[in-house]
């Protein structure tokens, strides 16, 4: 097997030469059909929340509509409206909006040439920084990208990725002898305050170094390889433990109370 450098593995996994041709052509135009699909989910959801004539834009935004997507990129579909022309009260807007969409989004399992589109409600004075933002409205750039490879780190992002990596090695480990409700408890404690971690870590990259800074791609490198997942599976795992029975375990006179 060949040997990668680490530019080469960011460029291959974090960055491309070339807008997805899933869906841009060579003069970065979106495809017609997945735009058409996208907007009619977009409008499927507005309408099932009664905002649609709220409804100010439908924007395509992150790694989609820019270099850096890769194979776990996400359709990412943003529908934009004034949360207080709906009510006043914005904050019950948002978490009543949120809660339609994850139901929405939990619901419908669907994919467009192999990636997963999300759903989103978004303020339109909400502040989105973004370095390729796509009208699927109006069928236009908003905010087009521009081909601009970066310099990373090696060691630092490898570095920080394992670090984590370790941490959620250990959990797992702890995880398969853990016996008490106590010992299970704690592990969901420690898991749920390792991935705020990783997320804030994440956020704090984004905002201070921008998508290629060192924390968002120790971040993409641990969910790439499965850390992530593990790290989620090692919560919901410890919560089962904890009320699961074997058969082994249950009385006689639990079977008497069902037959008497």
């Amino acid at each position: 097997m060949k040997d990668f450098t680490f530019k080469q593995y960011i460029t291959e996994q974090f960055y491309n030469d070339q807008l997805n041709p899933k869906y841009f052509n060579d003069d970065k135009e979106f495809d017609s059909n997945i735009r058409q699909k996208l907007l009619d989910l977009a409008w499927d959801l507005a309408e099932s929340c009664g905002v649609t004539e709220h409804v100010q834009d439908i924007q395509l935004t992150g790694s989609m509509v820019n270099y850096n997507y890769t194979k776990y990129s996400d359709l990412d579909t943003h529908i934009l409206l004034d949360f207080k022309d709906v009510n006043e009260d914005e904050e019950l807007v948002k978490t009543a909006l949120d809660s339609k969409r994850w139901i929405f989004n939990e619901q419908h399992d669907i994919l467009m040439r192999g990636h997963e589109v999300e759903l989103y409600f978004q303020d339109v004075d909400e502040v989105h920084r973004a370095s390729g933002l796509y009208s699927l409205l109006d069928d236009e750039w908003l905010v087009e990208p521009k081909y601009d490879p970066p310099t990373v780190d090696e060691q630092d992002v490898l570095s920080k990725a394992d670090q984590y990596a370790r941490d959620v090695a250990l959990l797992q480990t702890k995880l398969s002898s853990a016996a008490t409700d106590i010992e299970l408890d704690k592990l969901r404690d420690i898991s749920s305050k390792l991935k705020s971690k990783i997320q804030r870590m994440r956020k704090d990259s984004l905002v201070r170094d921008g998508e290629f800074g060192i924390g968002n791609l120790a971040f993409k490198h641990l969910r790439n390889t499965g850390v992530i997942e593990t790290l989620i599976n090692i919560s919901r795992n410890a919560y089962d433990k904890k009320f699961n029975e074997s058969n082994d375990e249950i009385s006689f006179n639990v079977y008497s109370e069902k037959i008497y």
